[in-house]
């Protein structure tokens, strides 16, 4: 995999559901659903997905 981009962004969150964590792990959870990113004029105080960078790192390591 040369570069992310939206193919391989959504090849991951399919992936990962499918295999190595859960929805709270990945996306926002805002009062109407999960978001892998907050939309404009959404908070997502609280809320940090820090983690999703360490599972990023494991998917590409994977795919390479």
């Amino acid at each position: 995999m040369k570069f992310w981009n939206i193919e391989t962004e959504k090849r991951f969150f399919t992936d990962a559901l499918k295999s190595f964590a859960s929805p709270e792990q990945l996306f926002y959870n805002l009062t109407d659903g999960y978001y892998a990113y907050v939309p404009k004029g959404k908070s997502a105080e609280g809320q940090t997905l820090q983690s999703r960078n360490s599972l990023i790192g494991q998917y590409i390591r994977k795919v390479e």
